[in-house]
């Protein structure tokens, strides 16, 4: 996945690139972007030695953009089914209880939560440092 960008800002081997949104883009609201605001900011390695001020080509491998997605979408919904199912044979098992699905749901909301914080106490290790980031690949003369 490439992208095209002015940098901005430079931080040591980071850079900060200001990329225009395509009107091709759809409105998922990944990048934090809305209907009225056209650009955004990202953070990227600067592989290429760009300085502030120049169009650089940002990428992104898609094999590591999948990774990602399923990173932070894939886990968190295969850990709300499999809490919901604990909640919804275990917990009302142990309770002796009927089958009930609002304690299936709240099981599933909270192994979800917990796989959320989970990824973020990971991210903050470096879990996900360098392989998920952007990279300054080519400036644009």
């Amino acid at each position: 996945m490439k992208e095209i960008g002015i940098v901005n800002k430079l931080e040591g081997n980071k850079a900060t690139v200001v990329i225009k949104r395509h009107a091709a883009c759809g409105d998922c609201g990944a990048c934090q972007v809305g209907k009225e605001k056209m650009t955004m900011e990202t953070v990227a390695f600067n592989k290429a030695g760009a300085v502030e001020g120049e169009e650089v080509e940002v990428e992104l491998q898609f094999s590591n953009v999948m990774q990602a997605s399923f990173i932070a979408y894939g886990i968190p919904l295969v850990m709300f089914i499999v809490g919901s199912l604990f909640g919804f044979y275990f917990i009302n098992g142990l309770m002796n209880t009927p089958e009930n699905p609002i304690t299936a749901f709240i099981c599933g909301i909270l192994m979800t939560v917990l796989t959320f914080i989970g990824i973020r106490i990971f991210e903050k290790q470096g879990l996900f440092a360098g392989k998920y980031e952007p990279q300054i690949t080519n400036i644009i003369k």
